[in-house]
């Protein structure tokens, strides 16, 4: 008989935000009979939007009321929280065995990384004083829980030190890696797509963590016989106008052809995966990097910084050093020698496999069986 699992989170977080994306995919995993032993009993979750009293009172009075007393309605089940900013919401005294993931410590644990750019913020260094007493509850609430899932071997050695006493186990995301195949899902290249350049791609923010400002230094570095040969795709969404102008300004002054794709459908996301040359990603700091991931599923090389924690998802040769423009230029010159239809990678695809939801399943239903 299978055991019951109440999925909890605050506000109902569209499948197109990260956080979104991951309680989703527990929760279809569930109900769907993919975690062996274990079913969804109760998706725990509340609207968005409303005024601010509103949205604080639902947050620290209405939304954990409802949570305790499906605790007490749910006797023998398990209570897993999808995300650790709603570890406020595990009840004090839970009658339940209590698990939460944590994607990521950064607001947790602020931290400065230096970059020959300067200093990167990673987390809010000085939150006001609601935000400072809501990171007293999270870490309150984090206190309570029995057991805690990291998506990363790096975020899971953080825990450790924060909570030394704690059952702390890794499991990492899982895709479906079928839905990138190249072979059994091949998708049309993408629009003005041009197959005589080398077409790199980059997903993600303007967020200064993510660093597409050093990708724009690394192509300006190029021989200059190349630079006009290769294309860089920026997917993802647009930080603010100003951050849009201030790049493509500093592109064309180094003469990068850089385009602004903009957010995508997984489907169109996927066709630039399966098409492009490799992917670029320069993140200095992640909670897991699943662009790494989705690309190498479709078959595309990926070059990625060695910093935590998506260097735990790349192959090691295609870690590269985070601040080394001279080591991004040497690797993009490399790739610029195979111009014309890439072939799908087979290193990149027997990667991926490493993460399937096969995979996720089998670890999931391993933590859960600790409780």
């Amino acid at each position: 008989m299978s055991r019951q699992v109440l999925v909890v989170r605050g506000g109902a977080l569209p499948r197109s935000s990260g956080l979104g994306r991951a309680h989703h995919d527990l929760v279809d995993r569930l109900s769907e009979g993919q975690v062996d032993g274990y079913t969804l009993g109760e998706t725990i979750e509340h609207e968005l939007g409303g005024r601010a009293f509103t949205r604080w009172r639902r947050r620290r009075s209405e939304h954990p009321q409802r949570v305790s007393d499906a605790t007490l309605a749910n006797n023998g089940a398990i209570l897993h929280i999808t995300d650790q900013e709603q570890a406020h919401l595990i009840p004090e005294g839970c009658d339940l065995p209590v698990s939460i993931t944590i994607h990521d410590l950064f607001h947790l644990e602020p931290r400065r990384i230096t970059t020959s750019h300067g200093k990167v913020n990673i987390g809010d260094q000085s939150p006001g004083i609601l935000r400072r007493r809501d990171l007293s509850h999270l870490r309150k609430g984090l206190n309570r829980a029995d057991l805690l899932i990291c998506i990363s071997q790096a975020t899971a050695d953080e825990a450790h030190e924060l909570w030394p006493e704690k059952t702390i186990v890794v499991v990492p995301h899982g895709i479906d890696v079928a839905g990138f195949d190249p072979f059994s899902r091949p998708l049309p290249k993408p629009e003005n797509f041009d197959y005589a350049k080398v077409n790199l791609l980059c997903v993600g923010s303007e967020e200064p963590r993510k660093r597409i400002n050093f990708l724009v230094e690394v192509l300006g570095g190029l021989p200059s016989h190349l630079k006009g040969e290769v294309v860089l795709h920026k997917v993802g969404a647009e930080s603010s106008q100003k951050s849009k102008i201030q790049l493509s300004r500093r592109a064309k002054e180094l003469g990068v052809d850089l385009r602004w794709v903009g957010r995508l459908s997984d489907l169109d996301l996927c066709g630039y995966y399966q098409h492009c040359d490799a992917l670029l990603f320069p993140s200095i700091a992640e909670g897991f990097g699943l662009p790494p991931l989705e690309a190498m599923a479709s078959g595309c090389p990926v070059l990625v910084s060695d910093m935590p924690a998506h260097n735990e998802v790349a192959p090691e040769e295609w870690l590269l050093p985070h601040d080394n423009i001279d080591a991004w230029v040497d690797s993009i010159v490399e790739l610029s020698t195979k111009i014309g239809r890439r072939q799908p990678n087979q290193t990149a695809l027997k990667r991926a496999a490493k993460f399937s939801i096969e995979a996720w399943s089998k670890s999931i239903a391993a933590a859960w069986n600790q409780l």
